[in-house]
């Protein structure tokens, strides 16, 4: 995630872990995407461009490990589940399949 203030296009990649249950540690860098984060029990959020709060939230996430993601965390970010995505991707080659005899 960029450490810097103001919003920006995160790319997909950003959001995969919690696509795949895995907690977001992320700057708000961004006060869309913090304020939809706020109050998630698997995302912690610190200032943006301050590295003791970085700090601070990462001595956090070891002291006490979020909770992971439950399904809803990619509808929350506006991606698709993981098998939401798994079948975008595939479905364009369904038709090259052959049947095997």
């Amino acid at each position: 995630m960029p450490a810097t203030p103001g919003p920006a296009r995160n790319p997909a990649s950003s959001w995969t872990p919690a696509r795949l249950g895995v907690p977001l540690i992320v700057s708000e860098h961004d006060p869309a995407l913090s304020a939809r984060l706020h109050g998630q029990p698997w995302a912690l959020t610190f200032p943006a461009g301050d590295p003791d709060a970085l700090a601070d939230a990462l001595r956090t996430v070891i002291r006490q490990p979020p909770e992971y993601p439950g399904p809803q965390a990619p509808g929350l970010l506006g991606m698709r589940s993981a098998a939401e995505q798994a079948d975008f991707l595939t479905r364009p080659f369904a038709p090259l399949r052959t049947k095997e005899s």
